[in-house]
């Protein structure tokens, strides 16, 4: 049994690595969400640690700062950030991620299971990217997993005492993550407890203590942001997480097919049943608190990929073999529920009442790349239907898988190669640094300022009207990176352009005052 366990361990040392660090820190960061974290790191090593890092000058009170001390942590030996170190922090969560799926999985239905769910879970394009972004969704979810495999363990019958500290303690570390979107596990709980109002093991929670250790986890953050600035942290509380707050990946096309059985067989008391019932409600719990919220964003929903994987997981250990019957069900059923989730992420991705301006990058560009796609999609359908329909599940599973895995790095591959060639600020930065010297301010007019602070490494200015550039512009050397849209509409104060080139699929120009003109 031991050698059979750790066999299993060898494949998720294996793959979880490779997935999380394939071409890793490659991807230029083009938006203000993909430098944010990176350019706070910079402050960091700058000027030491701090609890408020400066972002752009200002102190960043919107979320807490630990994914920046970790990526200032592994860019201290090379002494700056960079694309690799950025991502490091996020493609470590992954591979941790995977563990704690497989010991949750192995946990719940036995090793297949654990094996099943955590090999599906790093070939989800949920994972894939955020393994590789500087974004603190992935180190989030690794917290909130890890939460849920503690609450687990104190619901069981052997738990014990450390579980409560590790649940809460873990609640608190996803805060501290990204605020509190962290407090999801406590959401999931409160939903378990409803459904299994029978059962005793909610009695473990000791709610009364852990929630006080959860307020001397996180209440310091609280404290010393309102000293230090009560009226900021008043907006950020209210605008930035009261107000702001599906999964696209591979797990889409199986999970159609694994929802319907979950639902059918969590009916019971026995243990397998009962831990079914329980990742039912992590995907519902987790749905409905992020699909309600104003603002949307794919990544919020990563954390659905870990429930999703185990419950995979499940049905191809567990489900399939011992209820043949039941999993022979008329796919207009599996095709209804398939349509339905494409409907959704489709209305995911609209929800602005357009399609992102750079949507074409992600679409393949050649016959050869869609022939590849075609073929690795094509492969793990129609293996994991073969193994659905006789009943060889390990050996259908490693061709799907594969199939998987080549869809998902395949797609990145390409994707990021025309994505850097339509973004590429290194280029464009280092065009323009000799000009910068001489500025003592730089602003930003239609692009996002964050990516163009992190490669110029220095604060870049955001201006949205003609007002603010005017007061960033007046008494001081200073230029400006504008789009040619913007540029056009500049009717009154003349301005030299110095530099022009593309970027973001737009043209550009650096700009400043011109004073001859004017006099």
């Amino acid at each position: 049994m031991t050698r059979y366990l750790a066999r299993h361990a060898v494949c998720i040392v294996a793959v979880a690595p490779l997935m999380a660090g394939l071409e890793l820190g490659r991807r230029i960061y083009a938006t203000n969400d993909d430098a944010r974290f990176a350019v706070l790191a910079q402050d960091v090593l700058s000027h030491g640690f701090r609890l408020f890092p400066d972002l752009n000058g200002v102190p960043y009170y919107n979320k807490p700062a630990l994914l920046a001390w970790l990526i200032a942590l592994a860019s201290w030996p090379a002494g700056a950030v960079s694309q690799l170190t950025a991502a490091l922090p996020s493609a470590v969560a992954g591979v941790g991620l995977a563990f704690v799926v497989y010991a949750l999985g192995r946990g719940m239905f036995g090793a297949d299971a654990g094996r099943y769910a955590a090999l599906v879970a790093v070939a989800t394009q949920g994972f894939f990217l955020q393994a590789r972004l500087p974004l603190p969704d992935m180190l989030m979810t690794l917290f909130i997993t890890t939460a849920l495999w503690h609450f687990w363990r104190m619901t069981r019958s052997d738990a014990h005492a450390a579980h409560w500290v590790g649940f809460y303690g873990f609640t608190a570390a996803a805060f501290w993550t990204k605020g509190p979107a962290g407090f999801l596990p406590l959401a999931v709980v409160l939903g378990w407890a409803l459904v299994n109002r029978r059962d005793a093991g909610w009695r473990r929670l000791r709610v009364l203590r852990g929630l006080a250790l959860l307020v001397v986890l996180v209440g310091p953050w609280w404290l010393f942001a309102l000293r230090a600035d009560s009226a900021a942290v008043r907006d950020t509380v209210v605008v930035d997480q009261l107000l702001w707050y599906l999964p696209v990946s591979l797990t889409l096309k199986s999970v159609a097919l694994v929802l319907v059985q979950a639902i059918r067989c969590a009916r019971g008391e026995d243990a397998e049943r009962r831990d079914v019932r329980a990742l039912l409600v992590w995907v519902a719990v987790t749905f409905v608190v992020v699909g309600a919220s104003r603002q949307q964003r794919l990544r919020y929903y990563l954390p659905l990929v870990p429930p999703a994987a185990l419950l995979i997981g499940w049905w191809l250990a567990s489900a399939v073999p011992k209820r043949r019957e039941a999993a022979r069900m008329p796919w207009r059923v599996y095709a209804a529920l398939v349509l339905l989730l494409v409907a959704a992420t489709a209305g995911t991705l609209l929800a602005n009442g357009r399609l992102p301006r750079d949507a074409a990058v992600s679409l393949p560009a050649s016959l050869g790349e869609l022939l590849v796609l075609a073929g690795a999609l094509g492969a793990m359908l129609l293996a994991l239907a073969w193994g659905v329909r006789f009943g060889r599940i390990g050996r259908a599973f490693a061709v799907a898988w594969v199939g998987s895995a080549i869809f998902v790095a395949g797609a990145y591959h390409w994707e990021v190669g025309r994505f850097n060639v339509a973004n590429d600020y290194p280029r464009v930065s280092e065009r323009m640094r000799p000009v910068l010297r001489e500025a003592s301010v730089v602003a930003t007019w239609g692009l996002p300022a964050l990516a163009f602070s992190f490669y110029f490494d220095r604060p870049v200015v955001a201006v949205e009207t003609s007002a603010d550039l005017d007061r960033v512009m007046s008494g001081k050397p200073a230029v400006a990176i504008m789009t040619e849209g913007e540029l056009a509409r500049q009717d009154h104060d003349p301005l030299e352009v110095l530099m022009s080139d593309r970027l973001a699929l737009r043209a550009i120009s650096l700009v400043r005052k011109d004073v001859a003109k004017r006099l």
